[in-house]
């Protein structure tokens, strides 16, 4: 399984954690407010988790940039390719 493959497997099975909504139904071009309807709460707790799985840092400004499943996917291979 390629490292993108399993990052979003990860964010998809923390999301299904947090918010309850079914992993399979968080693929990459779902928008997390938008499509998934994840509320601003619900993003700092998959975002903290994420920078936990990951041990990445997910500041506020990057969060704010963070729109879509494929966004968070993309942030943390950056940073784990940067750490």
């Amino acid at each position: 399984m390629s490292q993108e493959k399993t990052v979003l497997k990860a964010v998809a099975d923390i999301v299904e954690d947090i918010s309850g909504i079914a992993a399979d139904q968080v693929t990459p071009g779902k928008r997390l407010v938008d499509d998934l309807e994840i509320d601003s709460l619900a993003l700092i707790e998959i975002a903290v988790a994420v920078g936990e799985t990951f041990q990445v840092d997910i500041p506020d400004e990057a969060l704010k940039e963070l729109h879509t499943v494929q966004d968070v996917v993309d942030h943390v291979e950056k940073a784990t390719i940067n750490a």
